[in-house]
């Protein structure tokens, strides 16, 4: 096939079945939450054990003494840099045995779920574009690609690592031997006073150079070859070892393929970049998070099962016109939002319970410290006097928060379990060091829409929880579980329009609400 038909494929696929693919992948992404649980879970139960052993005393003595009283709204400089030292010793003291094995310990954990939940991810992805190229549902081809070809993916990626350790230590050592054969020479050279050093060092920096580009290319090397490795496990239906010597092979078999997914690859990481420099500069940085988790990968990796499995899209005569589609998508899911309000209210209250508690839990923890933390200075312009990029990456933030606690909730519900309250010992934690009159004022504006959004795509999470528990008790078969994935995004399509609702007044109202309340 030609590449540039198979790149056609790749975009078709993203813009023609946008409702089959866009799932799959904020399901690939929301599958992350599941990773993050160990870490969460170890940092909350740090915290826990150094508020019960005392130790957590020194570091809130410290911070008291940043309060500036009651009337100011900034700390005295000169007052934060007499207690530095304080609060240096301070963080020292929360760095005690448990608390970094508890740490390391559920950092392990967490990457090991994470290569888990990236294979479980990357089946469902490939197993859905394969099976929207064969004509089939996308979203039950990638259910059912998830839970065939995740093994094999692992395996691939586990082989995929090796290789990268492979060409990586050597690079490392030459690195650690030159490294120190310069600073043996140099400290020879100065105690003899030559000036042979000089000479040794412009050597040692070309050495590096030279390293650094056979690295560069040997890195890039493994990349290509593996590249269909994953392709080949779900088109051909093999094994990992089978499906990385299919891979393997695929350069020297087809090279004007492998060179046409060479220049796709770099244009994709050309275009990632253009965009995530374009958005730094309006300060929306967190809109490179949504380009690169739900629309560039798709195209890349229709492109990239196109091409292998020699398949284009079959074409779709009904397409509607990009408004009405729009219009479908956002107005119908707000309808969905409303549907899944109604028709799901245990699964609502139970989520709007687990924040509430996490909230709580963090304002208690908080409050009886007694702190008074300040607000800051000019609250009106805390955003600056245009905050665009504010209110992008709020909008943005906010909805992936919310698709991950729904999709991560596929591990019968406790990512999301753990997730929504986590956000809310976050917000009572904060609650509990200001003024309540100050908090009020600066979270409730935009928070009656924001925290309703965020309890409902936590509730999607523990429905679509229960829908799996329900397949594993046999009470149910995919076709349920694809349905239910399906309807979850449908309610986040609806979610949209609320949180850029909320982003606008937390990013342009907010701040001049709190201002005017505070006498700011």
């Amino acid at each position: 096939m030609n590449p540039s038909t198979a790149l056609r494929t790749g975009g078709r696929l993203l813009w023609e079945r946008s409702a089959s693919v866009i799932p799959v992948y904020l399901l690939a992404s929301g599958l992350y939450g599941v990773a993050r649980v160990p870490f969460l879970v170890a940092g909350l139960l740090a915290v826990w054990f150094l508020g019960t052993t005392g130790r957590l005393d020194p570091f809130v003595d410290v911070l008291r003494e940043t309060g500036a009283g009651p009337g100011s709204v900034s700390p005295d400089p000169a007052e934060v840099e007499r207690i530095a030292p304080d609060l240096g010793e301070a963080v020292a003291g929360l760095l005690t045995p448990e608390t970094v094995a508890l740490l390391v310990a559920g950092g392990l954990l967490s990457l090991l779920l994470a290569l888990l939940a990236s294979a479980v991810g990357g089946a469902a992805a490939v197993g859905g574009l394969y099976g929207l190229l064969r004509g089939e549902d996308g979203v039950r081809a990638a259910v059912d690609g998830a839970r065939r070809y995740w093994r094999s993916i692992l395996g691939v990626r586990l082989l995929l690592l090796a290789a990268l350790a492979g060409v990586g230590l050597p690079l490392v050592g030459f690195f650690a031997a030159v490294g120190g054969f310069v600073t043996t020479t140099m400290a020879a050279a100065s105690s003899t006073g030559t000036t042979r050093s000089w000479a040794v060092l412009g050597l040692a920096v070309l050495l590096g150079l030279f390293a650094l580009l056979v690295g560069a290319l040997l890195v890039a090397g493994v990349y290509v070859l593996f590249a269909f490795a994953e392709q080949a496990v779900v088109v051909d239906d093999v094994g990992t070892v089978a499906a990385v010597r299919r891979s393997v092979r695929f350069p020297f078999r087809r090279p004007w393929d492998a060179l046409g997914y060479v220049a796709v690859a770099f244009g994709a990481l050309v275009v990632s970049g253009a965009i995530g420099s374009s958005a730094a500069a309006f300060g929306a940085t967190r809109v490179t998070a949504l380009v690169g988790a739900v629309l560039l990968p798709p195209v890349v990796d229709g492109f990239k099962t196109s091409l292998y499995a020699e398949r284009e899209l079959p074409s779709d005569a009904e397409l509607a016109r990009p408004e009405e589609r729009l219009r479908a998508a956002f107005v119908g899911g707000l309808r969905a939002v409303g549907g899944f309000v109604r028709g799901h209210p245990a699964a609502n209250l139970a989520s709007l319970g687990v924040f509430a508690a996490g909230g709580l839990v963090g304002w208690r923890a908080t409050s009886s410290f007694g702190l008074s933390l300040p607000i800051g200075g000019d609250v009106a312009n805390v955003f600056g006097s245009f905050p665009l990029g504010t209110f992008f990456n709020l909008a943005v933030n906010n909805w992936l928060v919310a698709a991950d606690l729904a999709y991560s909730g596929l591990a019968v519900g406790v990512p999301a379990v753990v997730g929504l309250g986590f956000n809310g010992i976050v917000v009572g934690a904060v609650g509990g060091v200001f003024d309540p009159v100050a908090f009020v004022a600066l979270v409730a504006p935009h928070g009656v829409v924001e925290i309703p959004a965020i309890v409902v795509g936590g509730a999607l999470g523990l429905w679509l929880g229960g829908v799996v528990l329900g397949v594993v008790r046999r009470r149910g078969h995919g076709d349920d579980v694809a349905a239910a994935i399906r309807e979850a995004y449908r309610v986040l399509l609806g979610l949209v329009p609320l949180f850029v609702l909320a982003a606008f007044i937390e990013a342009f109202l907010t701040p001049a609400i709190a201002s005017l309340v505070l006498g700011g």
